[in-house]
């Protein structure tokens, strides 16, 4: 029998992280361990997580919010060293499993005889639409009759991948600090292995906007720092995975951009465009090591 440790990164947000161990202790197929990241929080996150019994869970609280690029990281590497589980399952604290939403991600596993590098699920928001939609590759359909289809990134809302996996290409860049290492991570797997998109595995993102249709145009004013990481974060992952056309591509459609948010963008108009010239003046300086856990 497979064992799967979940890996959670939490940050100020109680009453999610409460009802999302609720939904995993729900879960079809039980979980052998839930290691939790506590980025600093200060809503009584650390004592309620003090408060957890049993050896299923295992509790990190840092001293400061090290972000959550750096979260996922720390968390994977703590459940690589302490456990011996052949799959983790990344998921943020506001995502919300249904009950056989990892018996699908295993089910799926099992089709694909484990030859695959990571497997995401179908995340739904709040009122049922889709969110966080991953990107397809082109022949995406080969594995339509499993309930599967072949995708090239995914985001850290229920992402499974094996213990293997891990040990041959690495963990999440922590220095990505927020916004696109998941994007990072899911490339880096999916261009070494066949990696696919589980229609029937279900979770519900408890954001306060569906993230599919926020953009730094449009998005709320207390969160338009976090795009100079974004930016800074998508030209390096095109500068590593992407042909020099396409990073040149995506420079010049940033670039665009800024003529959108004059001509779109409802207040902050300079602040917008300052976090994008900051993100893509960062990105082609930006140049990480990739981290590799060891036992």
């Amino acid at each position: 029998m497979v064992q799967v440790s979940c890996v959670l990164v939490t940050y100020n947000r109680l009453d999610l992280l409460k009802e999302c161990l609720q939904a995993l202790q729900k879960q079809t197929e039980a979980l052998a361990h839930i290691v939790i990241v506590n980025n600093n929080s200060s809503d009584g996150t650390t004592e309620y997580l003090a408060d957890l019994e049993g050896d299923q869970y295992i509790v990190h609280n840092v001293a400061q919010n090290i972000g959550g690029a750096a979260g996922f990281s720390l968390g994977m590497k703590i459940a690589y060293q302490q456990t011996n589980d052949d799959y983790f399952w990344i998921m943020d604290d506001d995502t919300i499993p249904d009950s056989d939403c990892l018996a699908q991600l295993l089910k799926g596993a099992a089709n694909l005889q484990q030859h695959f590098g990571f497997l995401c699920s179908n995340v739904r928001w709040t009122n049922g639409e889709s969110s966080n939609i991953p990107a397809p590759v082109v022949n995406w359909s080969q594995r339509i009759s499993d309930n599967l289809i072949q995708v090239k990134t995914a985001t850290f809302v229920s992402v499974l991948v094996q213990r293997k996996t891990v040990a041959e290409l690495g963990l999440p860049v922590k220095e990505m600090f927020i916004w696109g290492d998941d994007t990072e991570y899911t490339t880096r797997i999916s261009q070494k292995y066949p990696s696919y998109f589980v229609s029937e595995s279900i979770v519900v993102h408890k954001t306060k906007l569906n993230l599919a249709d926020a953009t730094l145009i449009n998005d709320e004013p207390n969160r338009i720092q976090r795009y100079t990481y974004l930016y800074r974060n998508l030209i390096y992952i095109s500068r590593r995975y992407a042909s020099k056309a396409n990073t040149v591509r995506t420079y010049l459609s940033d670039l665009f951009y800024i003529f959108r948010i004059l001509a779109s963008a409802r207040d902050h108009k300079s602040v917008r465009i300052r976090a994008l010239v900051s993100g893509m003046i960062a990105g082609l300086f930006f140049n990480p090591k990739v981290e590799y856990p060891k036992k």
